[in-house]
């Protein structure tokens, strides 16, 4: 269940103020004797990459997710990520002529141009009340990145160095598009990594992305180019969606600092819990019912155990 302690944090909120989203300067928490003046009660910071190929978050699905446990008093940070393909009940879509759907569909319903959604947030919105409904997680906060934003700021900084540790297959395609190796990705080279879907792919799309995050902060505080940090706050601003502030993505920001990659774990939802059922393709359902709601309760709670990585 626990993968690799990375600076997946680290790497979203460097990126969000990179790309400089249009937040408010005032209305953080009041600190109250936490590091980096943070609250005295863990955070809960839900984080979607979406899959559309334009700038904007009218549509789309979220082929990224991930919730972000930030607890300033205990100094650590538990990085969740669920499969996208999780079955669930999708609330307040009675419209849309369903009441259950894939994990990613519930930010395609609620994104602004659906208009099934009522509730803040839209699509981010009504994935927290998704992952509130279906397991009992309680978001405090969003972060949401398309697609071609991240492949655009790759192309911005020069592209990334990226080792992947085993070949990489594509539907439809006999043979490994990528073989097992070191690579230089552009954008678009970066977005087909993170998105190639086949049984055959050792890597799961979330170890996919946790490889593309962390070479995106290596090339990123490189000599070639930290000092155009201001050019990319320039280039990208307004292109990242958040209900934080300036103060409180500082506050992420300086605790990611603070406990750096021991301070920082990385759970993923356990495969054995899941299976394919045989009424419809492509998707996961409970082997028994309730497991998730548990696990994930304790992962609120801070609870769960911090186990040697499994690699």
């Amino acid at each position: 269940m626990r993968a690799r302690g990375n600076r997946i944090l680290l790497i979203v909120v460097l990126v969000i103020l990179f790309l400089t989203a249009d937040v408010s300067p005032a209305g953080a928490a009041s600190p109250s004797g936490g590091i980096c003046n943070g609250p005295d009660e863990p955070i809960m910071v839900l984080v979607l990459g979406t899959d559309q190929q334009n700038r904007g978050y009218m549509y789309g699905l979220a082929d990224s997710i991930m919730v972000f446990r930030v607890d300033f008093q205990g100094e650590r940070v538990e990085v969740m990520s669920f499969p996208r393909d999780l079955w669930v009940e999708i609330p307040d879509v009675e419209e849309a002529d369903r009441t259950h759907g894939k994990l990613n569909q519930a930010y395609f319903f609620g994104t602004k141009d659906m208009g099934y959604f009522e509730g803040e947030g839209y699509g981010a919105g009504l994935m927290a009340e998704t992952l509130n409904v279906n397991y009992g997680l309680d978001i405090d906060h969003y972060i949401v990145i398309n697609m071609r934003i991240f492949a655009e700021v790759i192309d911005a900084i020069g592209g990334i160095k990226v080792y992947s540790p085993s070949p990489i297959y594509s539907q439809h395609q006999t043979k490994p598009i990528l073989k097992a190796g070191g690579y230089v990705f552009g954008g678009k080279e970066a977005q087909l990594y993170a998105r190639y879907r086949d049984p055959r792919n050792v890597l799961d799309r979330t170890d996919r992305h946790a490889i593309l995050l962390e070479a995106v902060w290596e090339q990123i505080f490189s000599p070639q180019t930290v000092f155009r940090i201001p050019e990319l706050v320039g280039s990208f601003k307004g292109n990242v969606l958040t209900d934080m502030h300036l103060a409180q993505i500082s506050q992420l920001l300086c605790m990611s600092f603070r406990v750096g990659e021991d301070g920082t774990t990385y759970y993923t939802i356990p495969r054995d819990e899941l299976y394919h059922p045989d009424w419809v393709g492509s998707v996961w359902l409970e082997k028994e019912p309730g497991t998730l709601a548990e696990l994930l309760g304790k992962f609120q709670d801070g609870t769960l155990p911090l186990e040697p990585a499994q690699e």
